[in-house]
């Protein structure tokens, strides 16, 4: 078999008819290399059933007079092998002339909602379409108190010459019910004692004796249980003697459980591009104190081999990436305390309480050091498969930045304003909301639904954060997958976001807190957060031009050295990421190949930072920068592996340039100057004899680094773990 083709189908893709058939070509590799790959023969039995089966689809989607017919051409290439082709004569569809719905009242006729089922005259006789709607009312009427609700469904002989048929539609609700007993069966561990009790079970299923019965609660109940991995198998359903009754009102309900093990240790290690080696260990105790408490116990390292103290070997370990980044220089720890109870009063909720102490690094951006830091959250279900995360965190520590990045962003230049901000340990309250709608066929590699994620952070004094420390912040995350064969997906996925300081007249917000892009699992033509406008650190000092007196200005030549790059990101913020995932034809259970487009930008509003002033009125559309590129993915036990190539078309932005000398041995006097080519930000000899430049004056963004023209040289590499959006 070298080819399947359809001839004459309107109504249905050529793929979804392929589905339909039992008649396949051989793997693409066979088809073009002939050397390896599965290769597939004619049967010709299978090739007339093929033919009854696509009348029979046909048929059930209202076109009951399709012709289909086969046609076979030998090849005479050289190779041998045929091509199929169906050809098919559709005809004119089969329409609804009536249509009778009986059986409701003024109580479940809002239930049994037909207005959006598509459920009138004029419709094809789609047989499909009408079992999903019988399906919905069955649904709806289970999930609103009618367990024994149901929908019969009748039609006349069609009329194929008149093309059309009548409908009848009865619905049977039945009587209203509530839950009754609730039996719970618990079964422990073999040769172990029963470690939990019916109201930890049922705390845990959060289901309630006297609730309305609704079919979906049973759903969840029984998932709830699985989730909180206190058991090997749950079943929860209704007593068979209590669901066949016709006339009682309540339902006996069954819950089924199999004890699991309540102790678990969990230790993790690996290798990371950024991070070097890291180890992490959990132990978790699933029952702490009984009632189905939840209690972890976390520790986790990272830039291990690279940070001290743990550096071996010159850090030569470790990808030459991580050299770029002060912050790895010590090394990232995590330590904590989480305890989650089940429920809150039978509701179907989940609060935690955590404490903990760590150091965590954003690459090139910021370290923070929480000393202590707390949070308190709950997660609720406002809304039907919408789950929302309330929390209320407060830290206790230091976030430090790169000075050139406070300097060029909040005026603070020397080393004494930039301390008011990063050299004492603050609080920082914040309270969060997260939203998420998560619709996908997949959690891992999805191929039709959409997800939406919003999260809303807000730091207040009124709430206990520091005065300094006071911000709104949003993010907007939307994706949507659609398969266009049985090998192809396109996938889109939109981001934005926003931060707004208040109560300070610097307009700070931490740098955690600010927006950067750029990386694996965003803007993948560039390195981690470097899309947006950058500052440069020169690794010489500059040369002194004279001014009037003992003025001088200390500028650098175009092509100065360059230390390290300083990602600025902002306070607004847009990526949009478009790809066509592709399984491979070998080994297309394992691996996917990626042709993305990504774009975006990061700037901050109404701060002529980099190369301008730009305003809150616009997103830049225009100015988004388009890296397209292609990738591999690879399915691990551990999550996908992803290894991309992004071509960068772009120069890096002009920007400005310091260079930070090192601190006086003396008056601890650390200066950062402001060396950009033809600047003239005054500086004077102080009394201790080292310059200092006057305050207050910009530092002009005149510095280009000069970058590779050629392809290879605007090619960028990323590597990540897990799935990119």
């Amino acid at each position: 078999m070298r080819s399947l083709e359809f001839h004459g189908n309107t109504v249905f893709r050529a793929s979804d008819l392929a589905l339909r058939v039992a008649t396949t070509p051989s793997d693409f590799a066979r088809r073009n290399l002939r050397i390896f790959g599965q290769k597939r023969c004619l049967d010709s039995d299978e090739l007339r059933l093929d033919v009854g089966r696509l009348r029979v689809f046909y048929r059930r989607h209202g076109y009951f007079s399709t012709k289909v017919d086969t046609v076979v051409t030998a090849l005479k290439d050289g190779y041998g092998g045929v091509k199929v082709a169906f050809e098919i004569r559709e005809g004119d569809p089969v329409h609804v002339d009536t249509i009778r719905i009986s059986g409701l009242d003024s109580i479940t006729r809002p239930i049994v909602d037909t207005s959006d089922l598509n459920l009138r005259a004029g419709i094809v006789f789609d047989v499909t379409r009408l079992q999903g709607a019988i399906d919905s009312m069955k649904a709806r009427l289970r999930n609103s108190g009618y367990p024994r609700g149901d929908v019969a469904a009748s039609f006349s002989t069609p009329d194929t010459a008149l093309k059309r048929v009548s409908v009848n539609v009865d619905i049977l609700p039945g009587d209203k019910a509530y839950i009754g007993a609730i039996h719970v069966v618990d079964e422990p561990l073999p040769g172990a004692p029963r470690r939990l009790s019916d109201n930890t079970i049922l705390g845990v299923a959060a289901l309630q004796k006297g609730a309305l019965y609704r079919e979906r609660d049973v759903v969840d109940a029984q998932r709830r249980l699985y989730q909180s991995d206190l058991f090997l198998h749950a079943d929860v359903s209704p007593a068979t003697d209590s669901s066949s009754r016709t006339t009682d009102s309540t339902i006996v309900m069954n819950v089924t459980v199999g004890e699991n093990y309540l102790r678990q240790v969990i230790t993790e290690e690996g290798w990371a591009v950024l991070d070097c080696f890291k180890a992490r260990a959990q132990y978790i105790d699933k029952s702490f104190l009984g009632e189905g408490r939840r209690v972890e116990f976390t520790g986790q390292l990272s830039k291990m081999g690279y940070g001290e103290p743990t550096r071996v070997l010159g850090g030569n370990l470790c990808a030459p990436a991580i050299r770029a980044d002060t912050f790895s220089a010590k090394i990232n720890y995590f330590a904590g305390t989480t305890i989650r109870l089940p429920s809150i009063f039978g509701l179907p909720t989940s609060p935690s309480l955590s404490v903990y102490s760590e150091r965590r690094s954003e690459y090139q951006a910021f370290l923070r050091t929480t000393i202590v830091g707390g949070e308190a959250s709950v997660n609720v279900l406002p809304l039907r498969d919408m789950p929302l995360r309330l929390a209320y965190s407060l830290e206790y520590g230091r976030t430090e930045a790169q000075p050139a990045l406070l300097c060029a962003v909040f005026n603070r230049c020397d080393s004494e304003s930039r301390a008011l901000l990063t050299d004492h340990d603050r609080p920082l309250a914040i309270v969060s909301g997260h939203l998420e709608r998560l619709r996908t066929d997949n959690p891992f590699n999805p191929r039709s639904g959409t997800t939406l994620r919003l999260d809303l952070r807000a730091a207040a004094k009124a709430v206990g954060s520091d005065k300094d420390f006071q911000f709104v912040k949003g993010l907007v995350d939307a994706s949507a997958y659609r398969a266009v064969t049985s090998g192809v997906t396109l996938a889109a996925r939109v981001r934005l976001g926003s931060t707004i300081a208040f109560g300070n007249s610097t307009g700070f917000i931490p740098p955690e807190e600010r927006l950067y892009a750029g990386g694996a699992q965003s803007v993948r033509g560039f390195q981690q957060n470097e899309l947006g406008d950058l500052i440069y650190i020169a690794e010489d000092s500059a040369a002194h031009i004279a001014g009037m007196g003992d003025t001088v200005y200390l500028n650098v030549p175009a092509d100065a050295r360059l230390r390290r790059v300083v990602p600025v990101g902002g306070n607004s913020l847009i990526v949009a990421n478009f790809e066509a995932r592709v399984r491979s034809p070998f080994l297309p259970e394992l691996i996917q190949y990626t042709f993305f487009a990504d774009a975006g930008d990061v700037w901050q509003r109404s701060s002529a930072i980099g190369t301008g002033d730009r305003k809150a009125s616009a997103l830049f559309l225009n100015a988004l920068r388009w890296t397209p590129g292609i990738g591999i993915r690879v399915f691990t036990p551990v999550g996908p592996f992803q290894a991309n190539i992004g071509y960068n078309p772009y120069a890096r932005p002009p920007g400005a340039i310091y260079y930070d000398a090192a601190p006086n041995p003396v008056t601890g006097f650390a200066p950062l100057y402001c060396v950009s080519p033809g600047n003239r930000v005054p500086a004077l000899p102080s009394a201790s004899g080292t310059l200092e430049q006057t305050s207050g004056v910009g530092c002009p963004a005149t510095f280009s680094q000069n970058v590779s023209s050629t392809f290879l040289g605007r090619l960028n590499f990323t590597f990540s773990i897990g799935p990119d959006f």
